[in-house]
């Protein structure tokens, strides 16, 4: 088998679990928790397979290609995954996803190893699993849109399984009904629920920071976000983005990036587009976006990760502004400079 074969072999299977996952939930909710957190790693797995075999070996350095073929080995757990995705391929996978993860992990693992009498009838339990499935499915669903290079072979499957999630939410309605008051006294008092990009349900209760960015918690699934609401650059037509600045238009089918919000929340700012007069926009130490952070009300938000930084410090070596501790940049540097070490040593 070659890399191409062996990747390939990796991600039907995933896709496989997946679809196990989402169809025997009603019968079997506990190998649907087991089968679904399989898939969810294994496509994680695919992804550093993109990088070289021996990443999804627990121990790259004694990693064995006979064995590694044969299946002797043992596979990378889900920590180390994200840390190898974010050290190796540069792509962290973020904090709100990789918590998911990991919390849909520790029910599969309780699911393992602990029985739990009455799971088929207990509507609760199964809600819960729900909800985990719907925020590990939204978080899982943008890395696949986000790796589409990689995974562009599997452009059905994914949309199989987007489908399937729709359907899979529909044990959620009866939270969402009994929620109805709670839903109806946040829209009378001035916060009316929006839909929730993980379960679908318009049950997400924002937290506006301003006229445009707002702070979601969904009632129904637990699921939280940050919302931006733009008009598309392309068609005009009004578009939602969800906890990071890539999107595609659903009306135009047009590619939205963090350039083009950034454009959109500085669009009213006085002064010149780069904002010569204040530094901004910033770099994000989070992310390292280059110039995504601008000011929003006293607050300064990244078009990249959406995250939210109370402050901006001056790089002390390049000078560029950036969210984070600069205390020792200039030694060290920023995210976009190596400071004076360096600069020292490429001077030799």
């Amino acid at each position: 088998m070659t890399h191409h074969d062996i990747f390939d072999s990796l991600t039907r299977n995933a896709f496989d679990f997946l679809e196990r996952g989402i169809a025997e939930f009603d019968k079997s909710p506990k190998y649907s928790v087991i089968h679904f957190c399989a898939a969810v790693e294994m496509l994680l797995k695919a992804r550093l397979m993109k990088e070289h075999w021996s990443l999804i070996v627990s121990k790259p350095d004694q990693a064995n290609l006979t064995k590694f073929m044969a299946g002797d080995f043992i596979s990378v757990t889900l920590e180390d995954c994200r840390a190898r995705i974010r050290d190796v391929a540069g792509e962290d996978i973020g904090d709100d996803a990789y918590n998911s993860f990991r919390a849909l992990a520790n029910h599969r693992n309780k699911m393992v190893h602990f029985f739990h009498q009455g799971l088929d009838s207990d509507e609760k339990a199964k809600a819960q699993i729900v909800a985990e499935h719907c925020r590990s499915w939204f978080h899982l669903h943008r890395l696949l849109n986000r790796w589409g290079g990689y995974f562009h072979d599997f452009g059905s499957e994914i949309a199989h399984a987007d489908r399937a999630m729709k359907g899979h939410r529909k044990y959620l309605a009866a939270k969402f009904k009994a929620l109805k008051p709670e839903l109806d006294a946040a829209r009378k008092a001035g916060s009316a629920p929006k839909a929730c990009s993980a379960c679908g349900f318009k049950a997400a209760i924002p937290d506006a920071l301003d006229d445009q960015i707002a702070s979601l918690r969904c009632l129904v699934c637990d699921h939280t976000e940050t919302q931006v609401e733009l008009e598309c650059p392309h068609c005009g037509e009004s578009v939602v983005l969800a906890n990071e600045g890539y999107a595609t238009c659903d009306h135009c089918g047009g590619s939205i990036e963090p350039e083009h919000l950034v454009d959109v929340l500085t669009k009213d700012v006085v002064g010149t587009k780069d904002y010569f007069e204040t530094g901004l926009p910033a770099n994000c130490g989070t992310c390292e976006g280059y110039h995504t952070v601008v000011e929003r009300d006293d607050m300064y938000f990244c078009a990249n990760c959406f995250e939210l930084s109370d402050h901006v410090e001056q790089c002390e070596w390049c000078n560029e502004l950036n969210t984070g501790d600069m205390e020792h940049s200039y030694s060290v540097g920023c995210s976009h400079c190596d400071g004076k070490v360096g600069w020292e040593k490429d001077d030799d």
